[in-house]
């Protein structure tokens, strides 16, 4: 028999060691009964802090639970899943045992940054000139800062007073009995069809010690606990349904983004240079998710150009480690364009397979390589260094170079509990994260600490550019100046999450999808939230990618066709990209100066790269580097 579970009565006491309240936690990957069988693991993530006798649940610490019955739909019986919940990573990164029962269950939202309360604002402590933080603002490049908001999506149970022992909310005909499976653990229960728990799921768990067994139910506390840490939450209050104000591209104020034709391509001539012999192998039969970060281009000077690459596929990895990330070894080489020699070659390894290369103004670029950034100089000389703390999560740097947000990951896990989320996942577990603020040379000007869902902040050399997410996919986009008020620059709707990212000289490239047909679309918009150039995608186009030329106002769009279409999240190898296409604009009136095509195309991004001079484009393809001299206008 189904025993309602009654909450002791100290749960309605106000110390928090004694009413610590149900432990709101998520499902951390797919949960299907055919997957599963009696005695699997199944992990899930804490995702609000937990305080209760002898034991502290810091947000983003793991339960894991064991599966007790996995029994698949039949013609003539339902679904069954039992789970016991027998471990938690209490007081640190070991698991301990720690015995909860599965009270609650509710489907995840489609969108988070719409529910109440899902959107957490992290105020960024600025150093004040006596080394002190605060929010006094650091002079930098001219003018003041006086603050920066990190932005993440924190997730909650969505709890009401409504909310009873064994409610299952917005999961169509499932149910859920707590305590009468094997083992004391909840068993949920679907009649026609397969039980199967999306990522995110969020569950609602009581300690069972401090659970009762009583002939009545009883409503679970429905009081949120108070969020630790320094962490700000903030309600974000529904806006008014904006109207769209990107939708307009007219000549003289906006140009459209049309195909390249023969023509086009007839004007212009390329000299190239062979990069087999550099030791650089295409991998064009690699199957992929997404392009990637493995080659890059970028010019130290207007004959100078870097190709970066990786150059060992496969590297054998000794040793015990906490972390299964890949393992490569760069190679940069510095090449004389003009007398087509190698000038200088570097090798350095990094463990992850993120971006390793930002050019930055004035010949110089910013590189990851081992546990540290350096900036190198027109001769791959090392100028600065700044020690990582971490692996790194992301590098975010304004178009002029001056402001560099870098976050690195803090391990919260033991080396074997790491090991065991990786083999559950498929991939690697969140981590806490720290971000470092450091201007351009790399004095660490703010700091701030998270928990894993921290979205990289869009720089600008103005400010902070956030997109906030609003009813029936609509967007908005705002501008936090360093040193005055929030600007709104632009309002519009996309049918799939926009995508922005700062580009020289102090532009926004946004990604968005239109709501009617879901075609891809891309915009080049200015500082002030002024339109430059739009174009929505042929349905062969992918990979879309915008750089410039900080000094001589010039940016350049890239896309490549593949030879079928490709819808969202279909994988596909560098063969099935047909071409790359690439054109060239002046910021001041949007004149197309220059567009190319080049065949065998590789899959990864910043692959291309203007000359700071504005006089040459370089494209890499999977056999030679290809220079192009920019027409004299």
């Amino acid at each position: 028999m189904l025993l309602p579970i009654y909450l002791c009565a100290a749960l309605a006491q106000p110390s928090p060691q004694q009413n610590p309240g149900p432990v709101q936690a998520e499902l951390i990957a797919p949960l299907n009964v055919r997957h599963v069988e009696s005695g699997s693991t199944v992990f899930a993530r804490v995702t609000l802090d937990w305080n209760g006798p002898d034991c502290f649940l810091r947000a983003g610490s793991t339960l894991e639970a064991t599966v007790e019955v996995a029994a698949r739909h039949k013609i003539r019986t339902g679904s069954q899943l039992a789970l016991s919940f027998t471990k938690a990573q209490c007081n640190g990164p070991d698991m301990k045992p720690m015995s909860l029962l599965l009270a609650a269950v509710a489907a995840p939202p489609a969108d988070w940054e719409n529910v109440p309360d899902a959107v957490f604002k992290m105020p960024v402590m600025f150093m004040n000139p006596n080394g002190t933080t605060g929010f006094g603002g650091a002079g930098i490049g001219g003018f003041s800062l006086s603050h920066m908001e990190l932005k993440g999506i924190i997730h909650r149970f969505p709890m009401s007073p409504a909310v009873q022992p064994g409610a299952v909310i917005e999961i169509k005909g499932m149910k859920l009995g707590i305590a009468n499976g094997p083992n004391r653990s909840s068993v949920l229960t679907t009649r026609d069809r397969d039980i199967t728990l999306d990522p995110f799921t969020q569950f609602l768990l009581a300690p069972s010690s401090m659970i009762s067994f009583a002939p009545s139910p009883a409503v679970i506390n429905s009081e949120n606990p108070p969020v630790q840490g320094t962490s700000s939450l903030s309600l974000s209050a529904p806006s008014p349904a904006p109207a769209n104000d990107l939708e307009v591209c007219a000549p003289p104020g906006c140009s459209v983004d049309v195909p390249i034709t023969q023509r086009d391509l007839a004007r212009h001539d390329a000299s190239s240079i062979d990069i087999q012999q550099l030791g650089f192998a295409p991998r064009s039969r690699r199957v992929l998710d997404d392009f990637n970060d493995e080659e890059a281009l970028a010019w130290l000077g207007p004959g100078h150009l870097l190709l970066a690459f990786n150059s060992h596929p496969l590297i054998y990895r000794g040793g015990a480690s906490s972390t299964s990330a890949p393992r490569r070894v760069i190679r940069a080489v510095l090449l004389d364009t003009a007398r087509r020699t190698v000038e200088r070659a570097v090798d350095w390894q990094i463990n992850d397979s993120h971006r390793y290369l930002w050019p930055l103004n004035a010949n110089h670029i910013l590189v990851h390589a081992g546990n540290e950034l350096r900036i190198y100089d027109a001769n791959l000389a090392v100028e600065r260094r700044f020690a990582l703390a971490g692996p790194l999560d992301f590098v975010r740097i304004t178009p002029n170079g001056h402001i560099f947000a870098v976050a690195t990951l803090q391990e919260r896990h033991s080396p074997e509990l790491h090991a065991r989320l990786h083999d559950s996942l498929g991939a690697e577990p969140e981590e806490d994260v720290n971000v470092t603020i450091l201007d351009q040379a790399f004095n660490t000007i703010a700091h701030a600490s998270s928990v894993s869902g921290l979205m990289p902040p869009t720089l600008l050399d103005e400010g902070q550019v956030n997109l906030l997410a609003q009813p029936n996919s609509r967007y908005r986009l705002v501008l936090n100046k360093w040193n005055s008020d929030p600007l709104t620059l632009a309002r519009f709707t996309s049918s799939c999450a926009p995508d922005i990212s700062s580009v020289a000289p102090d532009l926004l490239f946004l990604l968005t999808c239109d709501t009617a047909t879901g075609t891809t679309e891309y915009r080049v918009l200015g500082a002030d939230g002024k339109l430059l150039l739009r174009r929505q995608a042929a349905s062969r186009e992918i990979g879309q990618e915008a750089v410039g030329s900080q000094g001589t106002g010039r940016f350049a769009i890239k896309v490549v066709n593949a030879s079928d279409a490709l819808s969202t999240g279909m994988q596909f190898k560098a063969a099935d990209l047909q071409a790359e296409e690439v054109r060239v604009y002046r910021v001041s009136d949007r004149k197309r100066l220059l567009s190319v095509s080049v065949e065998e195309p590789v899959a990864s991004l910043g692959a291309y790269a203007l000359s700071p001079d504005g006089a040459s484009l370089a494209v890499l393809s999977q056999s030679k580097i290809l220079i192009f001299p920019m027409p004299i206008d």
